[in-house]
């Protein structure tokens, strides 16, 4: 990250708003360790799930950690090692990794495997094993969708969510990773230049979901050499 937006951000982080959004996040926090018995984070590697990891461990560094592995076709192998590289380093103790073979079967063609795997298979496993609310780093900022789901209250599954930044900014989220010097993925230094910090996200690699974003596009010109692995 270039010194002009690492100073950016830690102004950012000085401002009231932005203070009075940590404590918000923190307390969402303590309030749901307080009423359940057994939480875990969703740990994507990206920067949201990056704070809510970070603000989550500060609290109970015990917290089961579940990162879902997309499989090396949607996520390069060395892209994946500095996802447990830096969950590790944010303080994980406790870190649950967890995939489909369909990924490696199927290669790029392995469609809508996170909704039957991971959300039909796998969190009615973890709710067998006695968790009961998953931490999230979903904003209501990202997208309208993203949006009327955290307003709805209602999760994917019947394992309840929890969104301690949902009302966070994309300049928020900078602000507390540059602020608390935390680990972040090398591939926002890579993109970001070219997309913009507020518009940067980490997403599987040319995956076609996300081609209506132009995602592989980009990916093309800067993952290249993974393209046909």
């Amino acid at each position: 990250m270039k010194k002009r937006w690492r100073e950016t951000f830690l102004l950012h982080s000085e401002s009231n708003e932005f203070k009075e959004k940590v404590s918000e996040a923190k307390t969402i926090i303590a309030t749901a360790l307080e009423k359940y018995q057994k939480p875990y984070v969703a740990f994507s590697g990206g920067k949201d799930s990056t704070c809510v990891l970070h603000l989550v461990l500060q609290q109970d560094a015990s917290c089961m950690v579940l990162h879902w592995d997309y499989g090396r076709y949607y996520i390069p192998r060395k892209v994946h090692q500095e996802i447990i590289r830096n969950a590790k380093i944010l303080g994980a103790v406790n870190l649950r990794i967890e995939t489909s073979v369909k990924y490696e079967i199927l290669g790029r063609r392995a469609f809508n495997v996170l909704g039957q795997d991971m959300l039909g298979k796998l969190v009615p496993q973890l709710i067998k094993e006695g968790y009961d609310v998953c931490f999230v780093g979903l904003r209501v900022q990202e997208s309208p969708k993203r949006k009327r789901r955290i307003q709805s209250g209602k999760a994917l599954t019947k394992l309840p969510e929890i969104f301690p930044v949902r009302s966070w900014s994309w300049m928020d989220v900078w602000a507390y990773i540059v602020s608390h010097n935390l680990p972040y993925l090398s591939h926002y230094d890579l993109y970001a230049p070219i997309i913009g910090w507020d518009k940067v996200r980490f997403t599987t690699f040319f995956d076609p979901e996300f081609d209506k974003l132009g995602c592989s596009n980009v990916d093309g010109v800067l993952m290249w050499k993974y393209k046909h692995i």
